[in-house]
């Protein structure tokens, strides 16, 4: 796409004069707009992993849940760039126990992901027995460089 050209009888000397082709009023609103579709796009990632880590916590958690409501309860938020937050889908049971929960807010320029327990226990089973059951850290540090790689995807 040209976006600006020189005058007529011009080499290369660009402060003589040139005459922009596109204004440069429409190439900041198109950078603008790339700019949000971005930050979507980043979302999307964001969301997509954590799915995808709040059901492999799901199905390798080892402790032993007699309710459902602690492996019903890990859940994924992803809040920020000044987006809708995304939580991830929480059975009803557990659901009733989310109002204990802090879900971490990002700002317009920050994009936080929570993985946490609905359940007033999940610490107790996170920390218990010297973490040995733990859930959380392990299925994030496994994931990790997943996110990154995809984030990373993203932009080439």
């Amino acid at each position: 796409m040209e976006l600006l050209k020189l005058k007529k009888g011009m080499k290369t000397k660009m402060a003589d004069g040139f005459e922009w082709v596109v204004s440069p009023k429409v190439i900041g609103d198109g950078l603008e707009q790339y700019g949000r579709k971005a930050l979507i796009a980043i979302q999307a990632v964001a969301n997509y992993w954590g799915q995808g880590v709040q059901d492999e916590a799901r199905q390798n958690a080892v402790w032993e849940d007699r309710t459902g409501n602690a492996r019903g309860g890990l859940f994924f938020a992803v809040d920020g760039f000044g987006l809708e937050t995304i939580t991830g889908e929480v059975t009803p049971e557990a659901k009733s126990e989310m109002s204990d929960v802090a879900v971490e807010s990002g700002s317009k320029d920050t994009l936080i992901i929570t993985f946490a327990h609905t359940v007033f226990y999940g610490k107790f089973l996170e920390l218990s027995n010297g973490g040995r059951y733990a859930i959380i850290m392990s299925t994030i540090e496994r994931n990790l460089s997943s996110l990154e790689r995809q984030v990373q995807d993203l932009f080439r």
